[in-house]
């Protein structure tokens, strides 16, 4: 019985571990995601289209805020 527990204890390690590391990477992928979309905001914003408003501005507008 106690190694079975052990064994299981060690897939129960092994599991932990690479929860973390997935976690990892999706945390990594989300602080990429969200300094793209903060770029591209201060971009629209920085350099408006010819109509006056940029992207991000008549988003913000239709959005009501």
């Amino acid at each position: 019985m106690s190694e079975l527990g052990t064994r299981l204890e060690e897939k129960r390690k092994a599991i932990e571990a690479q929860k973390k590391r997935i976690e990892a990477i999706f945390a990594k992928h989300r602080q990429r995601l969200g300094k793209s979309a903060f770029l591209q905001l201060k971009k629209d914003i920085m350099h408006p289209t010819s109509r006056g408003d940029s992207p991000a501005q008549r988003r913000l507008h239709s959005a009501g805020v």
